[in-house]
């Protein structure tokens, strides 16, 4: 079974948060900007990396958040959320550099207000939960392991 590490951005401004809407078959769904760490490539520059790619936007990361991890395939997906902090860039939807641009799962990218969020098909669910908890109080919690069958 291969180990598929993926990272993404939480990414605060304004009682907002940085969503992706993604499409793929009957699918639709948002989730924070990110994506596969490469080979030889440390986290915090893969959340940067992917910010960029996704959104145009600039980041500085801070820490970890949440992490997660399940079964899809013959994977063992790994994901890390980091906490990161909007330095700049007018947002506007990038793409998947790893899809054919006419197979592309990116529909829109936009600040969600928080109080919004509950009305948004957000993946993984528990990561719903916890930034509707979360982002009132500025993430001051500790890093939260999301997969709720632990």
């Amino acid at each position: 079974m291969e180990l598929r590490p993926r990272v993404a951005a939480i990414v605060p401004k304004r009682n907002s948060v940085l969503l992706v809407k993604h499409e793929e078959g009957n699918m639709s769904y948002w989730i924070p900007p990110g994506g596969a760490v490469e080979a030889g490539e440390l986290m915090h520059k893969a959340v940067k990396r992917e910010v960029k790619e996704e959104t145009n936007v600039e980041v500085s990361v801070k820490r970890p958040v949440y992490y997660n991890d399940f079964f899809g395939g013959t994977k063992h997906h790994m994901e890390f959320f980091f906490l990161c902090e909007f330095e700049g860039g007018e947002v506007e939807l990038g793409k998947d550099p790893e899809r054919d641009s006419r197979e592309g799962i990116l529909k829109d990218v936009k600040w969600v207000p928080v109080e919004e969020l509950k009305d948004h098909t957000i993946l993984p669910h528990e990561l719903k939960i916890r930034l509707l908890k979360d982002a009132p109080q500025n993430f001051e919690q500790r890093a939260i392991y999301l997969n709720n069958e632990a």
